[in-house]
């Protein structure tokens, strides 16, 4: 089994709408793409670390106290006294999210921590989300996904957020070269048809499994997850389920993927290729996970008994 996973980016309230048009409500739930990520990790059995910054206020601690309450090695962590960062979410009729940004003047406005030392036992780095593309963050993650590539195992997941993207084509040309450093690359179809308009996700994902990584996952939301390892294509279906949102459902697919990857010793240095039958365990174990995530409100990545009894069942 490998060693501790560091999932390094944003951590953000996400403000979920509740109530009506005429009365509106907004419910904070602890949410980023990379704080859910390592969340997820800990939850499913994972060994994690997270490399982010945290606000002082009352909403960094609920940060905190989750990723410690899991497990989650907090030795990275940057504690901040401005206020936490914010997202308003806003969902259309299939459940499916959008997000408004606030990061300007908050705990997330400030150096990456990711210069080290990292953590003992560090065996893989995990970066995503708009930490690893923007003008604060951005540079050092490259940085970080470049010099661990060579003694570790990587994985990027772009989950593009348009609003907070420099443009597509200067976007598309950062999400490449992270890409090429990466083994494990993970993206919804929404990220693929934003980056290229008009081309088939699937074959966008394909040609970026020539560029390097030995894993290229597609997530298509009911539609389950395409992988491409070893140029095969490698399909799954998704578990059907009532939708209460979406949100955090890519990134508990994120963790499920790398958790299962880990309990079999796959993120490691320099690994072969992995077979048909594994990429199939995997993802189908990330698709549980995710579909559990899909049947709550917010971002509530599952145990890994809860997965274990959905995949039973």
């Amino acid at each position: 089994m490998s060693g501790l996973i560091l999932v390094a980016g944003e951590a953000l309230v996400d403000l979920i709408p509740e109530g009506t048009a005429e009365a509106p409500l907004f419910r904070p739930v602890l949410g980023g793409s990379p704080f859910n990520v390592a969340l997820a990790l800990a939850r499913l059995g994972a060994p994690s670390a997270y490399a982010g910054r945290l606000s002082l206020d009352a909403m960094g601690e609920r940060f905190a106290g989750a990723l410690g309450a899991a497990g989650v090695d907090l030795s990275l962590a940057v504690r901040d006294a401005r206020p936490s960062p914010l997202a308003l979410v806003t969902r259309d009729g299939d459940g499916s999210a959008s997000y408004g940004f606030y990061l300007a003047g908050t705990a997330y406005d400030g150096e990456a921590p990711l210069g080290g030392p990292w953590p003992d036992g560090v065996a893989h780095l995990h970066v995503g989300s708009f930490a690893a593309l923007d003008e604060r963050h951005g540079p050092a993650t490259l940085k970080a996904l470049s010099a661990f590539a060579g003694t570790g195992s990587t994985s990027y997941d772009p989950n593009i957020r348009p609003a907070l993207m420099p443009g597509r084509a200067e976007t598309l040309r950062r999400v490449t070269a992270r890409v090429g450093l990466a083994g494990v690359v993970k993206a919804s179809e929404e990220d693929l048809a934003w980056l290229y308009p008009g081309r088939d996700p699937l074959d966008a994902a394909h040609s970026w499994s020539l560029l390097g990584p030995r894993l290229t996952v597609v997530t298509r939301g009911a539609a389950g997850a395409v992988a491409f390892a070893a140029g095969k294509a490698v399909a799954v279906p998704a578990p059907a389920v009532a939708v209460a949102d979406t949100v955090g459902a890519g990134d508990c697919f994120m963790a499920a993927l790398l958790a299962a990857m880990h309990r079999d010793g796959a993120l490691v240095a320099g690994a072969e290729p992995p077979t048909r039958v594994a990429v199939v365990r995997w993802l189908t174990f990330a698709v549980a996970a995710a579909a559990i995530v899909c049947a709550r409100q917010g971002a509530d990545p599952p145990l890994l008994a809860e997965v274990e009894r959905a995949l039973a069942a």
